[in-house]
């Protein structure tokens, strides 16, 4: 009598599971996600039409999203300094004749440089600046011809417009390092590799007010949103 209570247990436990399995299914056979924000992100992204990715292109509850609308041409976000010097060969003769360091030197400065070296270009520049980093080493670049030292005549203001832009096979770093750190990176360099430490600049600022140093270049106007 116990055995046949156990079997009838155990054919009941059978169905259970298959109805279980089969009566969660979608049509179409799919079966419905569990927790489906930990699989489809909620995330908003900005400039995304989100009506485009849902298949909604013609239902403003999704096109009309401040996300997917674009900035007015000519604006810049507020507080913004934009960098006014062009990406072209005058651009980089420009920034030469008229850029300088805005920030004060230190050895806190020069250190915070050497961090950001160690993290950014000792792989193609090398430890002591002579173009003869691990990339160069095992030929994934070609020989770096600018090789710092104190002979070199390089201006800091051509050396933060190539972080920003690149130059040659370098390629742009705007997007990795921000006005402060290019420029802290611009005294490592110089200070480390060619001897190159100024004087005492009145004139300069510290770090935290570089973002109220203009940049632009003369009579460059721009417009706020």
């Amino acid at each position: 009598m116990k055995r046949k209570y156990l079997n009838i247990i155990s054919k009941l436990a059978i169905v259970a599971a298959v109805v279980s399995i089969t009566s969660c299914k979608e049509e179409g056979g799919m079966a419905p996600e569990y927790m489906p924000d930990m699989y489809r992100s909620p995330a908003v992204e900005p400039y995304v039409d989100y009506g485009e990715l849902r298949g909604n292109y013609s239902d403003s509850k999704y096109t009309d999203k401040m996300t997917a609308r674009q900035p007015v041409e000519g604006t810049i976000p507020r507080g913004f300094v934009p960098y006014g010097y062009e990406n072209t060969p005058e651009g980089y003769e420009l920034a030469g004749q008229n850029l300088s360091n805005p920030i004060a030197y230190s050895e806190s400065v020069v250190s915070d440089g050497e961090e950001l070296y160690g993290m950014m270009c000792v792989h193609c520049h090398g430890k002591t600046g002579q173009g003869d980093g691990t990339l160069v080493e095992r030929d994934k670049f070609p020989p770096i011809p600018t090789k710092f030292g104190p002979t070199l005549d390089l201006p800091e203001g051509k050396m933060f417009h190539t972080i920003t832009y690149g130059k040659g096979l370098m390629g742009a770093h705007a997007s990795q390092l921000n006005k402060e750190e290019r420029w802290k990176l611009v005294h490592f360099i110089r200070a480390k590799f060619m001897e190159k430490v100024p004087g005492l600049d009145t004139n300069a600022v510290a770090p935290v007010e570089l973002e109220e140093v203009a940049e632009v270049a003369p009579e460059e106007e721009v417009q706020e949103h």
